[in-house]
């Protein structure tokens, strides 16, 4: 059995409930596993303002990875950020708003939204956070950066659309899949995973000592860098096809299923409802 002394847990889809609530069960099992020495953090495509909520509940002190690695940050301080340049972009998310797709711009600022469409309203109910109006024709977006661009809406057209406007982009994108209906473009070589060798190096720890646990795509490479990578149940099934260890239990139930199966040690302290 490996000594794990870091969890990091994707959010939604993961360690959410799935109307994107800490549950008493997870709430318990983190104390018990940090109170017993070990460390837990997150890993997720949100902002630091949308997380904070499940920070506070959870107690993390540690450095969070943000808008899906291209942020790494605590509660006080960015000790890592990337940035993409906007213009270059500007063809693409004007063709996806004109195809019924919905773009969130992600910037230190705040987030701009191109269109205010249903899926942008429940995108700001879903993560507690209001999305201003871009206009693109203006100077700012031409000269602009963000530290991601997320598209909301049918896949297939989100990376048809992509796949026809990407070979001209002037610049280098990184893009990954979130949820059934997100699709991320990143800073070039940015990820959950990248992010993950930075938090490690930042601890002073070796990634055989990590557990990571997720349920998309975009956790793909952070699983395959930890010493142990989980999928919970309703994972994607490319993702629990190359897991270490899949859950029997769905969300927050199957990262409390692997912290017990996988930290034991640990967890003596966790008491069952």
């Amino acid at each position: 059995m490996k000594n794990i002394r870091l969890i990091v847990s994707d959010l939604d889809g993961t360690l959410l409930s799935p109307d994107h609530q800490i549950t008493d069960s997870v709430w318990r099992a983190v104390r018990a596993f940090t109170e017993a020495g070990g460390w837990f953090t997150i890993a997720t495509g949100r902002t630091g303002v949308s997380v904070r909520q499940t920070v506070e509940r959870l107690n993390i002190d540690l450095p969070m990875i943000l808008c899906n690695g291209s942020i790494l940050a605590d509660k006080g301080k960015i000790w890592e950020q990337a940035e993409l340049s906007t213009g270059g972009l500007i063809p693409y998310l004007q063709e996806a708003d004109r195809q019924g797709l919905s773009a969130v711009v992600f910037q230190e600022s705040g987030l701009s939204a191109i269109s205010r469409t249903q899926d942008i309203a429940r995108f700001e109910q879903r993560e507690n956070v209001d999305c201003r109006l871009a206009d693109l024709t203006e100077e700012q977006w031409a000269v602009g950066h963000a530290h991601k661009v997320l598209i909301i809406g049918d896949m297939n057209k989100a990376l048809t659309l992509w796949e026809a406007y990407s070979p001209d982009l002037p610049n280098a994108y990184s893009t990954v899949q979130s949820e059934v209906d997100f699709f991320e473009i990143l800073p070039a070589n940015q990820s959950k995973g990248r992010a993950l060798i930075q938090l490690t190096n930042l601890l002073g720890i070796e990634l055989s000592e990590v557990m990571a646990i997720g349920n998309q795509m975009n956790d793909l490479d952070m699983l395959e860098q930890a010493g142990i990578g989980v999928a919970v149940a309703n994972s994607h099934p490319e993702l629990a096809a190359k897991a270490d260890y899949v859950c029997s239990g769905s969300f927050g139930e199957g990262v409390v299923e692997a912290m017990k199966v996988f930290c034991a040690d640990r967890m003596k302290g966790y008491e069952e409802e």
